[in-house]
């Protein structure tokens, strides 16, 4: 259970800062990580057990590829009292363009009259998860921004980004820091990283078929393919650091003995 707290505090930690992004009138999908609400047709997939979770960027799939369960498992976070509570059942409401789930009425509330007070984020480059009012140092890139704890972080994200950024693969779907690419390829002005080099060239015969905006998940090509990943560290479940070096929920001994 702690492991699936953990869990559910980096859910909503993903998009403190997301609230800019402007909305089409289509449909939408809350991202199974973060609750981000995206344009269907623009969010990235993932399968697991035969459901289909949707996520707003290649951050929030490498979360989901690292435990698939635990988030397969329907579980949120009430930011005002730190309770994990099923997603099903619960108090759901849309604040700055997120689903957010809320054990009641009384922190629903809460949250609504001020969010700055509650709202956690997390710093990219030293993998801590702070309140977000504690994180006085923003930088953008990409059209997204991106909050730290220092200022030494913020200029260790800005002279390499891409140690920090996550990709996904457009022919197999697999997610990995843009750092551990196995290549990268321009069309029609964008970037486009790959897992390796057999997916750059399957992308480059056929660019308009990879560049929809929804990976093919094809193999890579070989056995030899799936070694020179591994060793790139650019496997499916390659997840996120923060995932793995963060500490529990910032509220667990306040919950503790909690009941919803």
């Amino acid at each position: 259970m702690k492991k699936l707290a953990l869990f559910a505090v980096l859910a909503g930690i993903l998009v403190a800062f997301s609230t800019g992004f402007a909305f089409a009138e289509n449909e939408k999908v809350a991202c199974s990580v973060c609750g981000y609400l995206i344009d269907k047709d623009d969010a990235l997939t993932a399968e697991h057990e035969g459901n289909k979770f949707y996520f707003c960027d290649a951050g929030c799939k490498a979360y989901f590829m690292q435990n698939p369960a635990a988030f397969a498992a329907g579980k949120d976070m009430d930011p005002v009292c730190g309770m994990t509570v099923d997603k099903k059942g619960s108090i759901e409401a849309v604040f700055g363009g997120r689903q957010m789930h809320f054990c009641s009425e009384q922190c629903r509330d809460k949250y609504a009259a001020n969010p700055a007070e509650y709202e956690i984020n997390y710093d990219v480059v030293s993998n801590e998860v702070k309140p977000q009012k504690e994180l006085k140092y923003t930088a953008t890139y990409e059209g997204r921004p991106y909050a730290f704890a220092s200022e030494e972080n913020k200029a260790a994200f800005e002279k390499n980004p891409n140690a920090y950024v996550y990709a996904e693969c457009p022919v197999t779907g697999k997610v990995f820091l843009r750092k551990d690419a196995g290549a990268k390829g321009e069309y029609e002005g964008k970037t486009y990283y790959f897992c390796c080099e057999k997916c750059l060239e399957k992308f480059n015969k056929n660019p308009k078929k990879y560049s929809a905006g929804h990976a093919m998940n094809e193999s890579c090509g070989g056995a030899k393919d799936a070694k020179q990943m591994k060793a790139k560290g650019t496997t499916a479940d390659a997840g996120c650091p923060a995932a793995k070096k963060a500490g529990g929920c910032p509220m667990e001994q306040e919950c503790k003995g909690k009941k919803k």
